[in-house]
């Protein structure tokens, strides 16, 4: 009606030719075009029939109603715009059986915007007054995690004993945050996200009364995006109308929501299957000049990728609701990369988003991520085990080095036996270690590791030496703070004393380290950091023998005064 209105009066405006400035006329007729009814408040479900995505909640509900079985208080808790408010007032006016003046039985508070006392106490002497009509007094309270201590304290008190005509129904957000007190005297509904498929019939409803064109996977984007609000869902497809003229076409639809479609991600999975990666970098910068969002983007290729394992699985039954055409679009692509690879690419994706905020040239570590995500058969190489005739000389050096005469025993690895070098044991041993290395290759694995990993392991190893009492290398280790360079764990001492004793031990380090991280490339190397020019301290006597030298008169000074050290 109001719609209606504004068309009548912009003819009769535009028809007395009234003259105005173009700029100023195109605002006026956009605040009238959105003055009109909103989808979200045209399309509010007005009985329990509409209620989209709440089947058991509704069931339940119906059943109370049947039974004249009707809680006082109920709580009705889930994210935004799935249909608490509404489901709220639906039941207020069925258990009242009352289709219009409802209003003198239904009192509405918004507890996030009047949570003080005052407003409590005044609520609470109108629940003591009976309806004047129908049976029930139904008073829905909004956002009541919002309510101040005072006016919960004040609303506990009717809750407890409420009148026989009153019914309470708060709806929230923030379960959480309510009071366990409240929530043992309540009823409580838990309302879910509704799904993808149920708001796409709702939009392509309207789309059918409003005349509204519309491609194939536009209204699927909005769904999405919504994250499973009916309210967020339309408030968008408004916007969209009023921006594409009613005319829903993805390539707009993506602009206006700052995604991407899925046509982009079918692509760009192409070409990392191809191992194309100069047109990943095209893609991508194309991406980047239009605008679109780093996190959303990775967000969508993670889901995207998500969606071609579960057709490579045989799951999408269960856990996908693509139409028939997407799914048949799924089902080809998942058939050109392995589950494995696309488990990887996730793992990849995820370690991307999660150090995200830590990097400056945030660009730079989308295409790092892009590159890698195409080269996962070089990754898996890189990753691939060593052999151990490259370690071998490493080894016969650590039984060098356990051998020093000068370290005290406390630091040495338990571990190891302590065997000379020119020993029977000794020479047995690395003679074994070469037919070994001969006659078999044996493998250990060279995973790839962040600097963040290793001072995590570097952490543990610490904590392992404090539960085992090893109070001397943990203060040696909490002095020494150890730089990786190349895999290359780097310690500094500062005296010889503390380098005979980290080099000791220097081979628990390493085998604790390697296993943490998965990767037995690593190589530990002390270094002496000594002073060439160190202070020398003196005495009081030897102060006073070099100030005496630099002046002669101090001398007779301490003569005259017979003075002392």
């Amino acid at each position: 009606m109001a719609c209606t209105t504004n068309i009548i009066f912009v003819d009769n405006f535009i028809k007395k030719k009234i003259s105005i400035d173009n700029k100023i006329f195109s605002i006026f007729i956009f605040v009238l075009m959105i003055s009109s009814t909103s989808s979200a408040s045209e399309y509010r479900p007005k009985n329990f029939e509409e209620i989209i995505g709440q089947d058991a909640i509704v069931k339940t509900l119906n059943n109370a109603i049947k039974n004249d079985n009707i809680p006082q208080a109920l709580l009705f808790c889930g994210p935004r715009g799935v249909g608490k408010t509404s489901c709220a007032r639906i039941l207020g006016k069925t258990i009242n059986d009352l289709k219009q003046d409802y209003e003198y039985n239904i009192f509405e508070l918004d507890a996030a915007s009047n949570r003080g006392i005052e407003k409590m106490h005044s609520l609470l002497e109108q629940v003591r007054i009976p309806p004047q009509k129908g049976r029930y007094k139904v008073y829905i309270i909004d956002e009541v995690h919002g309510l101040t201590k005072d006016a919960i304290t004040a609303f506990l008190k009717v809750l407890e004993e409420p009148p026989e005509h009153v019914v309470f129904i708060l709806a929230t957000t923030e379960k959480n945050q309510i009071l366990p007190t409240i929530l043992s005297r309540c009823q409580i509904y838990d309302f879910k996200k509704v799904d993808n498929e149920s708001i796409i019939k709702l939009l392509s409803k309207i789309c059918k009364e409003k005349k509204v064109k519309y491609e194939d996977g536009s209204l699927r984007l909005i769904a999405e995006r919504s994250d499973g609000s009916i309210r967020d869902s339309l408030s968008m497809f408004d916007r969209l109308v009023i921006f594409t003229d009613s005319n829903l076409t993805i390539s707009e639809v993506t602009s206006n929501l700052n995604v991407l479609d899925f046509n982009t991600y079918f692509k760009l999975t192409d070409l990392i299957n191809g191992k194309d990666i100069p047109g990943i970098l095209h893609l991508y910068d194309d991406i980047y000049n239009k605008g679109f969002d780093d996190l959303n983007f990775l967000n969508g290729l993670s889901r995207h990728l998500r969606e071609l394992l579960v057709y490579k699985l045989n799951s999408n039954d269960k856990l996908s609701d693509h139409g028939n055409e997407l799914s048949k679009r799924y089902i080809e692509h998942s058939k050109n990369i392995s589950d494995q690879d696309l488990i990887l690419m996730i793992e990849i994706i995820n370690e991307t988003l999660i150090n995200y905020q830590k990097v400056n040239d945030k660009r730079m570590h989308i295409e790092l991520c892009l590159m890698k995500l195409a080269s996962l058969d070089s990754l898996q190489k890189k990753k691939s085990l060593i052999r151990t005739t490259e370690i071998k000389s490493s080894m016969e050096k650590e039984i060098l080095e356990i051998e020093d005469k000068d370290s005290d025993k406390l630091f040495r690895q338990p571990e190891i036996k302590d065997i000379s070098s020119l020993s029977i044991a000794s020479l047995n041993f690395k003679k074994s270690v070469e037919e070994e290395s001969e006659d078999v290759d044996i493998e250990l694995p060279n995973d790839d590791f962040t600097e963040n990993d290793f001072e995590i392991a570097w952490k543990k190893f610490c904590e392992l030496e404090k539960k085992e009492g090893n109070n001397n290398i943990l203060s040696l280790l909490k002095m020494n703070q150890p730089l990786m360079i190349d895999n290359v764990i780097v310690i500094n001492t500062i005296n010889k004393m503390n380098y005979k004793e980290m080099k000791s031990y220097k081979s628990k380090i390493q085998t604790f380290i390697s296993k943490e991280l998965n990767n037995y490339s690593i190589s530990i190397d002390v270094s002496l950091s000594e002073e060439t020019d160190k202070k020398k301290f003196l005495n009081s006597k030897e102060k006073l023998e070099m100030i005496q030298e630099n002046n002669e008169s101090i001398i007779s000074l301490i003569e005259e005064f017979n003075l002392r050290i």
